[in-house]
């Protein structure tokens, strides 16, 4: 599995972008080659094998000595959903499903401060700084035992929930990866029924991403800038 790391981080950590630039293009590193890329795509790995590796933290296994992190997470989990469906709630003033997440964030985050053992903020990147993007979204500390956990919260349709269509994302990121500690992840997911502008959220889902096996997709990349460019 080692033997991944360079191509996993190189894939995933941001620097793709640079193969498609009009200038001279930076070379791949030796042990990598485009046909070592398209042999590792479509690989399957353990969340945990790739934060291992690509973040030098481990994964936590959610267990009975959770029990009051778990259930506290998921109560407030309950009160978002409440809140988020009802008549005029800040949900619904929204165009589209994908501008809620922040908003269920950012009430989870109060949720959970609320409560004296708890504190929920946006966990820092390795370099220090608060950056609300990517993977995980909150940092979750339960202060009477110390354990963290990382939490993302992730709003579906609920009819969706066998669908095969990509919902989950992790992007190692060198200087501002967010994952820097040992810690539990967990993922709150709010089925949603689907009614635009008129969404009522179902109880959520926490979810511990511990043994979930994720699919390693290749991808190339390029920005505005770089396809504009004079």
């Amino acid at each position: 599995m080692k033997v991944l790391l360079p191509i996993i981080t190189l894939i995933l950590g941001g620097m793709i972008g640079y193969f498609l630039r009009p200038e001279t293009p930076a070379p791949l590193p030796p042990e990598v080659t485009l046909q070592g890329l398209g042999e590792v795509t479509g690989g399957h790995f353990t969340l945990a094998e790739v934060i291992q590796q690509t973040s030098g933290v481990k994964i936590l296994t959610a267990d009975s000595s959770h029990a009051d992190l778990l259930a506290e997470i998921e109560k407030a989990g309950q009160k978002v959903s409440h809140l988020m469906s009802q008549v005029g709630s800040p949900a619904r003033q929204k165009r589209r499903i994908n501008e809620v997440s922040s908003l269920f964030e950012d009430a989870l985050r109060e949720a959970l401060n609320s409560h004296p053992n708890f504190t929920c903020d946006f966990p820092k990147t390795r370099a220090g700084e608060t950056q609300r993007a990517g993977y995980p979204d909150l940092r979750v500390e339960h202060l009477p035992s110390g354990t963290i956990a990382y939490l993302d919260p992730k709003l579906f349709e609920e009819k969706s929930i066998k669908s095969s269509f990509r919902s989950f994302y992790y992007e190692p990121a060198g200087e501002t990866s967010k994952v820097t500690e040992d810690a539990l992840h967990l993922l709150i997911g709010f089925p949603h029924d689907g009614k635009t502008r008129q969404w009522t959220f179902a109880p959520p889902k926490v979810v511990d991403l511990s043994k979930l096996t994720v699919k390693l997709k290749t991808e190339f990349s390029a920005s505005n800038k770089e396809l504009y460019q004079k």
